[in-house]
């Protein structure tokens, strides 16, 4: 591993707190403060209550690729991997300490290889669905959107057809590779050399049924994370089009996903505030709906930690 991927490693995390520091120097904190007391206490309850569903939908599409793949866990023991899972995962880049749901599976004689298809297909699932939602969604308001913007959905059609392109000359199977290496420890790698022969083998398990199945699983913890983001806009004093805030929370999610902040701090802020601009929502109160994402995120953590307790694993 050269020194660049080194550095990259460790300290990926700080563009996003760079491009926090930048945003706060850019506020009025009196305004800051002003949207903070007009927050709405009722709405914010009703949109915590909504991180139950959302948790639930999320691991019973675990513990559905699970069960393909062979691997049979009740929805309890699902719910409490999978939520103790998503703790570790809230306070590292891009959510990598989500992969802590694979030593479940380990340790009751599953290789690490096969563990990690389901946490694999699991973000891959959210991934194929925040990209399908934004296409199909941002045809309604492209219209509204400043030149950034399309700039930014343009690089992302790129993309999205460089990786289709990828996918015909077999090159995807190396990008995983070197992928799944970049978080593999090097003293590891030696025994993942034979895991990822398990984890290739057991995409063939999967057929179209299977994957429609994980998909309208996959919308459904959605449509729930929409329904919270709304009533938190709400509780805000956001008043944007039902559509358009999923598609502004969708590409923040899609956002955070890259493992270049922790928790999404700093990529999150600078996405709301730029894609809810054309609305003239101040940056001031953009922030304060970012911060209760944060504060959503850090409820479904606790959730977690409590899982954690209750479902500990030696990692």
């Amino acid at each position: 591993m050269n020194l660049f991927s080194k550095l990259l490693k460790r300290y990926s995390y700080l563009l996003g707190l760079i491009l926090f520091a930048f945003v706060l120097l850019k506020l009025n904190f009196g305004e800051v403060w002003q949207s903070v007391e007009n927050v709405q206490i009722s709405y914010l309850i009703i949109a915590a209550l909504a991180a139950f569903p959302i948790l639930f939908f999320k691991s019973w599409c675990w513990n559905y690729i699970l069960k393909v793949q062979g691997i049979n866990y009740n929805l309890k023991d699902s719910f409490l991997m999978y939520c103790a899972g998503m703790y570790l995962g809230v306070p590292t880049p891009g959510r990598v300490g989500e992969m802590a749901m694979a030593f479940y599976l380990k340790k009751d004689g599953n290789s690490f290889g096969k563990s990690l298809v389901s946490i694999f297909l699991d973000r891959v699932s959210d991934l194929a669905f925040l990209v399908g939602f934004i296409i199909l969604g941002s045809l309604f308001f492209v219209s509204v959107w400043r030149k950034e913007i399309l700039i930014f959905f343009s690089g992302l059609a790129i993309l999205a057809m460089l990786v289709l392109a990828l996918t015909k000359t077999g090159t995807i199977k190396w990008i995983l590779k070197k992928a799944f290496y970049f978080f593999i420890p090097e003293k590891k790698q030696n025994n993942w050399k034979v895991n990822f022969q398990d984890f290739i083998s057991d995409f063939k398990i999967f057929n179209l049924k299977s994957y429609t199945a994980i998909m309208l699983i996959t919308a459904l913890s959605w449509s729930a994370y929409f329904f919270q983001m709304y009533v938190l806009a709400w509780g805000v004093g956001l008043h944007v089009p039902w559509i358009y805030l999923s598609v502004t929370v969708t590409i923040t999610g899609l956002i955070t996903i890259i493992p270049v902040s922790i928790s999404g701090i700093g990529t999150r802020d600078v996405a709301l505030i730029l894609l809810l601009a054309p609305f003239l929502i101040p940056k001031e109160q953009a922030i304060v709906f970012s911060a209760l994402i944060l504060f959503m995120s850090l409820l479904a953590a606790l959730i977690g930690l409590v899982c954690w307790f209750i479902k500990p694993i030696k990692l």
